[in-house]
């Protein structure tokens, strides 16, 4: 009766060691990178800061101007890790619910733990205002309630294979002084969206 050969089991037995190291190694990698995705890699809502708003009311105009230009100097904190790369935003501005501007920002990146500033200028419809008769009442106390709307969509790599296709909306209720035209205070929230592609 023929026996494995002593060399054939102790062959046998590194091959073993072998494969059971290596599933190890991959098991290891596996719950790291799932740890990662779900700690250090989990995309945090960034938020927006309105540091402030200048007016312009072109000159010559009646009591009451057809419109106004709005210089919004904004903030835009990343507090991921990741850079957050961003196509041009669209901004809108509403008086109640109607649409009294819009704009776009330039496109750019927004660094790891960083923040980026943009100061996007919007024409607003005076004229569209004064369909609400809160208007007129409104800025003859030299308050005006806006609401503006601002649209991002970006996105941000992990390990420049998997990217996060990030949709965020920056909500905020600004109150303008136009006695000195200028935000007397403002109010800012985030919402977000992102779906996970490999490129």
């Amino acid at each position: 009766m023929d026996y494995p050969s002593t060399k054939y089991r102790g062959r046998s037995s590194s091959c073993q060691v072998c494969c059971c190291v290596c599933t190890a190694l991959v098991l290891i990698v596996i719950v790291v990178f799932i740890i990662l995705g779900l700690t250090v890699f989990k995309i945090r809502d960034p938020t927006m800061t309105i540091n402030s708003v200048s007016i312009k009311i072109p000159s010559g105009s009646a009591l009451i101007p057809t419109n106004m230009v709005a210089t919004t100097d904004t903030s835009v904190k990343n507090p991921n890790i990741l850079a957050l790369h961003f196509v041009k935003p669209t901004i809108t501005a509403y008086y109640g619910d109607l649409v009294v501007g819009h704009t776009e920002a330039s496109e750019g990146v927004c660094p790891a733990r960083g923040t980026i500033r943009l100061k996007p200028k919007m024409n607003l419809n005076i004229t569209t205002m004064l369909d609400d008769p809160r208007f007129a009442d409104q800025f003859a106390s030299g308050l005006v309630d806006l609401n503006s709307s601002a649209i991002v969509n970006g996105k941000v790599k992990v390990f420049g294979v998997l990217s996060h296709h990030v949709d965020l909306v920056f909500n905020c209720t600004v109150k303008l002084d136009i006695t000195t035209f200028s935000m007397k205070n403002h109010t800012c929230w985030t919402r977000m969206w992102f779906w996970k592609r490999k490129n």
